[in-house]
């Protein structure tokens, strides 16, 4: 007869809710496993050029990039160089330039190529739709399921279709994909998006014994087995789903230069750093040091982005960026690996890495703000962003934050 797996039941205890969600994520990891060790840093073009990014842009970032911040080694081109959803290998006609050839350059100068994949949809007008029918999940008349009728359509080419990873065939199509990209193309870090679809609900599935999760899996495995050791990043994946199937997770929304974004992403990211390092690297989404918001509300995100400890990727067109706030960035970089633990506001964190002990104050409030710290011994207080020192503390650290700002302290022992 056949048998079924239940999930593991845990009765978990600790002294505080930081503690426990450390336990909480030891025990997870104990059965599935962080992929990566290593945890990347890089440029992304979506949120400079969105789904008008063509080959100039990539050429003139990895000449900038090389030239003034090569600790950026991640070059990762995002959606908008494939003519149509699910035809991944091939460049559309406005990129201007085959995406195999714009992946060897940034390989040659001496970076990483990273590529973003929707590898679970496609768009009507693809080819992976018109040849491959038998390819998609199904409705109960048996066409090609819409996604618009059973969940939210696309955020662009849609409707989207959804390929059928249950399905061998698409199966070997996924890994002929990924094989193709990393193995010849050189892909080093693929940013996996739109994988909740994968898991779509209200189809009908090719292996009519599959689950939503199970078909989802299946799906990730086959990538996995095409892309070899490169590092997978899952966005808009379900969460509990892709436990041992990814090396980091999106841990937000989609950024935006807004300030209610930057205020409501932070949050977002803040909670759900405890998976940080456990689960996977946490993916805070990109560091936005351009547009049109004040310095401190710049300084609120790009604070709170170092909190995380997760991945560090630029989103800006970096060849406008000011010098003041390229040194902000470059502050960023490596990525330290160490999420801070923050009291139940989520205004005061503690952060310990291998090389400082950090203090985080962070005030989203419309008003400016008292801080009183209590300190444990004596520290000499440095503001990490300008290197300000602020002076030697022994018993408390008073601060007063205008509205909309953070700052990152570093302590040095006395």
């Amino acid at each position: 007869g056949a048998s079924v797996q239940l999930e593991e039941f845990s009765l978990l205890a600790a002294k505080n809710s930081n503690d426990l969600k450390t336990v909480f994520a030891n025990r997870i990891n104990y059965f599935h496993p962080r992929l990566q060790s290593k945890i990347p840093a890089g440029w992304c073009s979506w949120y400079c050029f969105g789904s008008d990014v063509t080959a100039k842009n990539i050429d003139d970032h990895l000449i900038y990039i090389k030239k003034n911040i090569p600790q950026l080694k991640y070059i990762q081109l995002d959606d908008g160089y494939q003519p149509h959803m699910g035809d991944w290998l091939e460049t559309g006609n406005a990129f201007g330039k085959s995406i195999q050839v714009v992946l060897k350059e940034i390989k040659t100068a001496g970076f990483e190529p990273a590529i973003w994949v929707a590898p679970f949809i496609c768009d009507s007008n693809s080819n992976v739709f018109k040849k491959h029918p038998a390819w998609l999940v199904k409705d109960s008349t048996g066409k090609p399921l819409r996604s618009d009728k059973v969940t939210f359509g696309g955020w662009r080419l849609a409707p989207w279709f959804v390929l059928d990873a249950t399905n061998p065939q698409v199966q070997q199509h996924l890994t002929h994909v990924f094989k193709t990209m990393a193995a010849q193309w050189g892909c080093t870090y693929f940013k996996l998006d739109a994988n909740f679809w994968g898991a779509i609900p209200g189809g009908v599935y090719f292996d009519k014994k599959a689950t939503r999760t199970s078909a989802y899996r299946s799906g990730m495995k086959a990538i996995l087995k095409g892309a070899g050791n490169a590092f997978i990043l899952g966005c808009n994946h379900p969460l509990w789903p892709s436990l041992g199937l990814i090396s980091g997770s999106r841990s937000s929304n989609d950024i935006s230069r807004e300030w209610n974004t930057f205020s409501k992403t932070g949050d977002e990211n803040l909670s759900r750093s405890w998976q940080n390092g456990k689960l996977w690297w946490n993916d805070p989404d990109c560091v936005l040091l351009t547009g049109d918001l004040s310095q401190n509300e710049f300084m609120y995100h790009a604070s709170l982005l170092f909190s995380t400890g997760g991945l560090v990727l630029s989103g800006d067109d970096l060849t406008t960026i000011t010098t003041e706030r390229l040194a902000i960035l470059k502050k960023m970089l490596p990525p330290h690996k160490t999420s801070a633990m923050f009291n139940p506001s989520l205004d005061i964190g503690w952060m310990k890495t291998a090389k400082a002990t950090f203090l985080i104050l962070l005030n989203k409030d419309d008003q400016e703000k008292k801080f009183a710290v209590p300190l444990s011994k004596s520290y000499q207080i440095i503001d990490y962003w300008t290197d300000e020192k602020k002076g030697v503390y022994k018993t408390e650290w008073n601060e007063t934050l205008p509205a909309h700002t953070g700052r990152v302290y570093k302590l040095v022992s006395l």
